[in-house]
Parts: structure tokens; C-alpha cells; sequence
């Protein structure tokens, strides 16, 4: 059993994002005076979009022509670690990516104390924490998100590698003013960051036995008259149905904390220790019986925006 935490995350703004290795654009800037032909894509304040007609000035953002000329594609690499959000659709099966390492500083200009990065696909994570006026860092640790297979010489000399996917960590000295340093190293790969959140960590109760992890993949499958078929891809995603204990005199903190969490995104996590606990999503329904010797059960199912 572990304790059931939520973090709600803090907006990252260019504010915020003080220092990256990312590009600043994945596109060309548009341009009222560009002819754009079908296909055309362009980057604006943060977004991508796609040109749908052939078109020249009609801005992406503020034409109003039906049909539109411009498809929104959504956020530009650097961001879709923070947010998946085009309008009110939540794009799953995007991320953040940059050939060997994803190297991020933020300034969330008040007190965190946890974070937590999912789809994950690195060797390692380095999380530094600095503070102004303060000589050496406050904080400073390396995670291996990948290890050699162990149980024998042969396994970890020939053996697969053994991988997470996901990092929860709640153990940020809350300073008001430190800059986060986040390293995502990949070494002759392609880093990748599904999600990161950070933020101020909240028990919600105990996660115990009875969790369940699922997974539901939305690529369509047609059929054939002579049974040969056509597979389109699309995105999945992944849910877990937290089993969660709680006392009595916590139950009102918890409904208030998920009641400010209907429709947000947060990172949940059931044990930081087992990575495939550690999720970032909306929560569906909150339901609790009434305690019984101070003890309360309910089930916490959190879908994945990934």
C-alpha cells in the first residue's frame, strides 16, 4: 500500500520555460503575402497549422471564411509536453521529442514540491533544483529509466533492458524561488516526454491492492469480402482504476481537491515506486460510501491524455 496522490499541475508559460534546448518553431512563420498551397504548414504563437485550401492572407488564427483555410494542428514540439489541448479536443498520442537529450529549465515562480514525467522514452532523468544566492544546488538527483536485465552474467551482458516509462517524484524542498532543471538524456537516440507536471503534491488517501491498469488502443480494422483487412492506426490510451482507502476525516479534503480537478489534467500517482502507477489524465467519477470505523473506500479511474 502506498499513499494515493494527485498534483495538480502549474501552467508553463514562455515565462515560465526559461531556458530549453527545444526549437522555438517547428515551421515557417506565416505571412500574409506567402501564396499557400494545399498541405502548407506554418507556426503560430506556440501552434502549428496546416493549410487545408490554397490560400493567400487568410491568417490562420482570425480568418473567419467558411470553409476555414487552415487546419489547427495543435502545439509545436516544444510544449506538448505540457499541454495536449486544441480548443476544448485533448490530442492523445503526442509528445515532445529531440535527438539525444530534452534539457528544460522552469521558473514556476511559487512553492512545488513534486513532479512527475510520463511516456518517457530516455536513459536517464536528471531533476536539479538551484536557488538564487545559494552556491551549490538544493536539489540534484539522477533516475536510470533504463537498466540492464539482471539474474545472471549472460542476462546483463546479452539480456534486454528493462525500461520505465514513467517518474513521480515528491521530494522537491519547496522554495519559492528556484529555477527547475530537468535533463531527459537519450544518448545516440530520440529523447521523448509524453507529459511533465509540476507542481504541489495531495494525498487523497492510501492506494492498496485491487488497482487495475488497462489500455485501449482506437486504430479501426475493416474487413474485406475475400477476409483480408485494413488496418488504419490511430492513437491509445491507457486508464487505471485506483483502489483507494481513506479515513474518515479526509474525505472532505479529498472530494474538495478533485472537485477543483473536474475536466483538468493532473498527474496521479499510486506508488511512486511502481512507475506504471504514475499517470497524467481526468479522473471519471468520484463515489464514497459513508466510512465505517473511520474507514472509507472508493475507486479512482484517471484516463490517460497521452
Amino acid at each position: 500500500m502506498s499513499e494515493m496522490t494527485v498534483v495538480p499541475g502549474i501552467e508553463i508559460t514562455p515565462a515560465i520555460l526559461v531556458e530549453n534546448n527545444l526549437p522555438d518553431m517547428d515551421y515557417p512563420a506565416y505571412t500574409p503575402a506567402t501564396a499557400y498551397k494545399v498541405g502548407d504548414k506554418v507556426t503560430i504563437d506556440r501552434l502549428n497549422y496546416e493549410a487545408v485550401v490554397a490560400n493567400t492572407n487568410r491568417h490562420p488564427v482570425t480568418d473567419t471564411t467558411i470553409p476555414p483555410a487552415w487546419l489547427s494542428l495543435g502545439w509545436i514540439n516544444k510544449y506538448r509536453m505540457f499541454n495536449k489541448s486544441i480548443g476544448n479536443t485533448w490530442k492523445i498520442g503526442t509528445f515532445t521529442a529531440n535527438p539525444e537529450s530534452i534539457d528544460l529549465t522552469i521558473r514556476p515562480g511559487k512553492r512545488v514540491n513534486a513532479i512527475g514525467l510520463v511516456g518517457v522514452r530516455a536513459s536517464s532523468i536528471r531533476i536539479v533544483m538551484t536557488v538564487p544566492g545559494v552556491p551549490a544546488p538544493v536539489y540534484d538527483k539522477t533516475f536510470a529509466m533504463s537498466l540492464k536485465a539482471g539474474g545472471s552474467w549472460y542476462q546483463y551482458y546479452f539480456g534486454p533492458f528493462k525500461t520505465m516509462d514513467n517518474l513521480a517524484q515528491f521530494d522537491l524542498p519547496p522554495f519559492s524561488n528556484a529555477d527547475i532543471r530537468v535533463v531527459v538524456s537519450a544518448p545516440g537516440g530520440t529523447a521523448q516526454v509524453g507529459m511533465l507536471v509540476v507542481g504541489w503534491a495531495k494525498r487523497i488517501g492510501t492506494a492498496v491492492y485491487g488497482t487495475s491498469l488497462g489500455r485501449k488502443r482506437y486504430s479501426t480494422i475493416k474487413e474485406e469480402f475475400d477476409g483480408s483487412m485494413t488496418i488504419t492506426g490511430r492513437g491509445r490510451r491507457r486508464s487505471i482504476d485506483f483502489q483507494v482507502v481513506i479515513s474518515g476525516d479526509e474525505i472532505s479534503s479529498a472530494q474538495r481537491t478533485l472537485d477543483e480537478l473536474d475536466d483538468t489534467p493532473a498527474l496521479f500517482v499510486g506508488a511512486s515506486n511502481l512507475d506504471y502507477t504514475v499517470i497524467v489524465g481526468i479522473f471519471d467519477d468520484f463515489d464514497t460510501g459513508l466510512p465505517t470505523y473511520n474507514r472509507g473506500e472508493y475507486t479512482l479511474k484517471v484516463r490517460s491524455l497521452m
